[in-house]
């Protein structure tokens, strides 16, 4: 008799691995990974904490690899401007958008900027998200972007969500600083924070952010940095740049609304993730991107919340699922890909999590439903019953 830490049984198993799917299986865990999938329920092994699934869904833990987690205040007001048919940039341009919320983060103190960031991790986990990229960018100065990347850290260290910092100090351009002179500081200083603190740097090109010639300069720095490459690209128009950050390799390209053809291609050659994020197509109104040529074309096509106080404050996985699903050409088993293991790839972690694999981490969600349809088909609830990270039932 083997004795381990934690046994699932009975569980229906959408492993993402090579072991398929697996109707009714154990799964054993042992020191924060997974050391065994059975099909069935003949094993060895004996442990003291032992959870039946009774049947239900279990699922590697949800990867949410595009989001702004860190903030202070809401934007919630702007909903009546949206409604009354003011476009994103407007509301930007009369001081709303970024700069509200940069104004806000920037007079937080450092400890209720670390509560209000924690209630939202732990919507995050509730929801099935076991790890989340967290950007920076509601500074667009040195101290207040040191003060988020701090935040992303410690929650990292004394929350149970794992999270991944990026450096988006070019989000858009200061209100109160000439913007070649915050460039440049981008180009330097604001380099070096993200080689002491990020894992990626990530730049907003679109209209009312930065110009593609901008985009240009601060990718092939960063490139030259040794730093791996994000984007937020095609949200509203095609500058582009998801091409341009194809070409230089990045890991992920994300938004996507709008992508020329020699992007497409761009994207496929390079094996950058796409990565859609309908929750923003939801609350914009606006329309949703086609991903099935993405699919079609066998890229690595991943999904994220987005979550942000303006233009998606929601933290729901499932809900972006069942978006996808509803207006985007994704199957079902394709929208849970995009959100576990295309998810890793996009932050470089595919080798230890998005997948129920031997040898990875024990990052589980075992949901109250029998079949991913559920997941899909019932939107707006939440479909997660416990969640494990790293072999912790939390």
């Amino acid at each position: 008799m083997q004795y381990t830490d934690l046994i699932i049984k009975n569980a229906h198993m959408m492993t993402l691995s090579t072991f398929g799917e697996i109707v009714s299986g154990t799964l054993v865990i042992r020191d924060e990974k997974i050391i065994d999938i059975i099909d069935g329920d003949q094993h060895s092994y004996q442990a003291d904490h032992i959870i039946d699934a009774k049947g239900a869904l279990v699922l590697p833990g949800f990867v949410d690899c595009h989001t702004h987690l860190v903030h202070s205040g809401s934007r919630a007001n702007e909903l009546q401007y949206r409604l009354q048919g003011m476009s994103y940039q407007e509301i930007q341009q009369r001081g709303g958008g970024i700069h509200a919320s940069v104004r806000a983060t920037r007079t937080a103190d450092p400890e209720i900027l670390y509560r209000e960031s924690l209630e939202r991790v732990n919507m995050c986990l509730e929801h099935g998200t076991t790890t989340a990229e967290i950007k920076t960018g509601y500074g667009l100065e040195p101290a207040t972007e040191k003060k988020m990347f701090d935040v992303i850290h410690r929650l990292n260290k004394e929350s149970d969500l794992e999270t991944v910092a990026t450096f988006l100090g070019p989000h858009v351009y200061p209100e109160d600083q000439d913007p070649e002179k915050y460039l440049d500081w981008l180009l330097h200083e604001g380099l070096q924070l993200a080689k002491d603190q990020a894992e990626f740097v990530d730049i907003y090109c679109d209209i009312g952010a930065y110009s593609f010639e901008d985009t240009e300069r601060f990718l092939n720095k960063a490139k030259a940095e040794g730093l791996d490459l994000k984007i937020h690209s095609g949200q509203f128009e095609s500058l582009g740049a998801t091409g341009l950050a194809a070409d230089m390799l990045a890991v992920s390209a994300d938004h996507l609304d709008h992508v020329a053809p020699a992007e497409f291609d761009a994207l496929l050659r390079a094996g950058t993730v796409p990565v859609f994020l309908p929750g923003c197509s939801y609350y914009l109104r606006s329309t949703y991107p086609d991903a099935r040529p993405y699919l079609d074309a066998g890229m690595p096509v991943a999904l994220a919340t987005d979550y942000n106080p303006g233009t998606c404050p929601s933290l729901s996985i499932p809900m972006m699922m069942s978006l996808a699903v509803m207006h985007m050409g994704f199957t079902a088993k394709e929208a849970l890909k995009a959100v576990t293991i295309n998810a890793a790839k996009a932050i470089n972690r595919e080798d230890r999590i998005g997948s129920i694999e031997k040898g990875k981490q024990a990052d589980i969600i075992i949901t109250s439903v029998k079949n991913l349809d559920d997941v899909i088909a019932m939107f707006g609830c939440n479909p997660v019953q416990y969640v494990i990270k790293k072999g912790k039932l939390l």
